[in-house]
């Protein structure tokens, strides 16, 4: 029997009670492939886009392509988007009981709770490589999976106090048996 998930580990019994499409995204597998559609919106500003360059985060388009693959390695999991051309990585792990993401030097702390139809992430501290980020800096930086039409949703947003919108990118994914 593999050893239960990041998501299960984090989330404890409440993992098993989700819809089937939210504890398949988030299993213990080693390798998923996922495809579907998002919607990117971006800040307006340099600096925002300066700060989402920084970050990886994808360019400002409707419905585009996404391609999502998650690999899964000792305690972490790498999760490689492809927003049509583009490519966002990030690597997760569990530290403190939490949701550790990094995107490049950006490090993020994610606190999650479960429903049965949703996962729901809270930011709760931030630093730029080894520099930690006030989270008064950040107006609002969560994200949300749930079930949208029978598949699995996300919308993810970014938000930092006076420059605005960062990113917002909010879209569907399905499993692609390859």
């Amino acid at each position: 029997m593999s050893a239960p998930s990041l998501y299960a580990r984090l989330l404890g019994p409440a993992f098993e009670r989700l819809a089937p499409a939210l504890q398949s995204i988030h299993d213990a597998r080693t390798t998923k492939l996922y495809v579907g559609r998002c919607d990117i919106r971006g800040g307006d500003g340099w600096l925002a886009r300066t700060i989402a360059r920084i970050a990886g985060l994808p360019l400002a388009r409707m419905d585009v392509p996404l391609e999502v693959t998650i690999d899964t390695h000792a305690a972490t999991e790498r999760w490689v988007r492809k927003f049509g051309a583009h490519r966002m990585q990030s690597r997760l792990a569990v530290r403190n009981q939490r949701l550790e993401e990094r995107l490049g030097p950006l490090v993020l702390a994610f606190e999650l709770a479960a429903e049965q139809e949703r996962i729901v992430w809270t930011l709760h501290s931030a630093r730029l490589a080894f520099l930690r980020l006030p989270l008064t800096w950040l107006l609002k930086c969560a994200a949300s999976e749930a079930i949208d039409d029978g598949r699995y949703g996300f919308d993810v947003s970014a938000h930092v106090r006076g420059i605005g919108l960062i990113v917002h990118y909010r879209g569907w994914l399905v499993s692609h048996d390859g």
